[in-house]
């Protein structure tokens, strides 16, 4: 159960590592980017719950049916939050870690880092291309996991894909935006899809978001996740070459956000003080 959860909603977020050069069509991007603390988010409270999770716990652990399985989340300015999980008994604390493991890869859907801040220690150069402008970003110490970033921003200024190579495979990612009524003319992330290839196999996440404005702020209501796996076996002397495709998938709805009551920062403060 522990690796369905965890394939079924993998996603990297802290790609990067800690120095930053400018680069004009990264600030220019991150300028035009919406973001809720952009808007005066400093303080935030809300609720989150995986499709089907609870059905799926009760299942799988000796506990009885359980009725509501979800997250409780609070996130105080600048970058503190605290995650709790909700409708689990006592004990379980190696399930509750799993859990919450899932869910904070999705923080940077809700409250997105800044743009630049990804890059940062990284020596970057821009150069044009036939689709837009390519921003290389390399490691110049060659320590960090990630020796080399790849940005194609389009003709436009917005950030198309981004792709990492390390030591392992490479990941692509790629990035839809586009402007919402509640977002000032700022690009809104739409999408993201995550590409790689591993041992023959190409695996592919696709994350697509909605979003609900609360007091005129955007935020998600909801994120679908794709998870596909695809893999060729070669023929042989008795069976043609065969394609395999294997999909799975999750949603996580968001509800219920508290703007800036300060509750979170209370919840963080009284945790930290236990």
């Amino acid at each position: 159960m522990k690796y369905l959860l965890i394939f079924t909603l993998a996603i990297s977020s802290n790609l990067f590592g800690a120095g930053l050069e400018k680069i004009e069509e990264i600030e220019q991007f991150e300028i035009r980017s919406y973001a809720p603390q952009k808007v005066g988010v400093t303080d935030l409270v809300f609720e989150a719950r995986i499709d089907n999770l609870t059905e799926m716990l009760t299942k799988n652990l000796a506990v009885g049916k359980l009725v509501d399985v979800s997250y409780k989340i609070y996130w105080a300015s600048p970058s503190q939050y605290k995650i709790e999980v909700q409708g689990l008994p006592k004990g379980f604390a190696e399930v509750k870690q799993d859990l919450i493991s899932l869910i904070r890869g999705k923080m940077e859907f809700v409250l997105p880092e800044k743009f630049m801040e990804k890059f940062k220690g990284y020596s970057l150069k821009a150069e044009s291309v036939s689709e837009g402008k390519l921003i290389r970003a390399i490691d110049p110490t060659y320590t960090m996991v990630t020796s080399e970033v790849d940005i194609l921003m389009d003709k436009n200024g917005i950030l198309k894909t981004i792709e990492t190579k390390t030591t392992g495979p490479a990941v692509r990612s790629e990035f839809s935006y586009s402007p919402k009524s509640w977002s000032n003319n700022k690009l809104v992330l739409d999408k993201i899809v995550l590409r790689t290839m591993q041992t023959g196999v190409k695996l592919s996440t696709i994350n697509d978001v909605e979003y609900l404005s609360v007091n005129g702020i955007g935020l998600p209501s909801k994120i679908t996740v794709r998870n596909i796996s695809e893999a060729t076996v070669p023929a042989t002397k008795k069976e043609k070459e065969k394609k395999l495709k294997k999909e799975i998938g999750s949603v996580i709805r968001f509800s219920k956000y508290e703007v800036n009551t300060g509750k979170a920062l209370r919840f963080i403060n009284e945790g930290q003080r236990k």
